[in-house]
């Protein structure tokens, strides 16, 4: 009987023609699959795989990965940095930020420039004035808005509370117990996909799922809701600090 010879768990390829090492991480899973980040490509591997293998399943895939290198390096480019000069995107406009020493902390909006001001004006103090800024037009906006939707839905029993919590993967979740979650920094994002994501979340009130049931009831209060999805998939990154 032969055995074969243990491969490792992880390990580094370069594919000739991908500017990026490939990280490789084999598991107990079936089946091969890339996962494309900015700075790197990630092979997910089965424990049995070879590297041949794998620089056989990258070469069959590199006109795929190298698009999709392209579009994570223009997102990273996009990415929202709080520093003078530099251009947030708010609202569907791109206005240029613009950071001024004062005696009271404030963000104030022109017609082509936001302007952070206040004591501290350095990359972190401009972070900790504008997230106070979105919290508080959160909080004044989407919890009403949250209680009148589920009232108007028939759900208004089911919600129990409304709650702000900036998170890496969702812009909003909902709770088996009706306690409904949202990312503040959405308070970026157009007043129209805001109120999609109140909608999406009370109708989760409603149907626990993503289920057919409850795209349409998104629908029913929320007709152009596909369009805001695609405004959110194509720009949300735009909108994380």
């Amino acid at each position: 009987m032969f055995l074969r010879a243990r491969l490792p768990e992880h390990e580094s390829l370069q594919l000739e023609g991908l500017p990026l090492n490939c990280e490789v991480q084999r598991s107990k899973r079936k089946s091969l699959a890339l996962h494309v980040r900015h700075d790197r490509i990630e092979v997910r591997a089965p424990l049995h795989i070879t590297t041949a293998e794998i620089l056989r399943f990258l070469g069959k895939h590199q006109r795929w990965l190298m698009r999709k290198l392209a579009e994570k390096q223009q997102r990273a480019a996009q990415a929202l940095v709080l520093e003078e000069g530099r251009q947030i995107y708010y609202k569907a406009r791109m206005l240029t930020l613009q950071l001024q020493s004062a005696p009271r902390a404030g963000v104030i909006v022109h017609e082509d420039r936001m302007l952070i001001q206040g004591p501290d004006v350095s990359a972190a103090g401009a972070e900790k004035i504008l997230k106070h800024w979105l919290q508080v037009q959160a909080q004044a906006w989407m919890p009403a808005r949250t209680r009148a939707l589920a009232e108007y839905l028939g759900a208004g029993h089911r919600l129990k509370e409304v709650v702000f919590r900036k998170t890496r993967s969702k812009w909003g979740h909902c709770t088996h117990d009706g306690r409904i979650q949202y990312n503040w920094l959405i308070m970026l994002a157009p007043d129209g996909v805001i109120d999609y994501m109140i909608s999406h979340e009370v109708c989760h009130l409603l149907h626990m799922n993503h289920s057919p049931a409850f795209w349409q009831a998104v629908a029913s209060v929320c007709p152009d809701y596909q369009r805001y999805t695609g405004w959110l998939k194509q720009h949300e990154h735009r909108l994380w600090f």
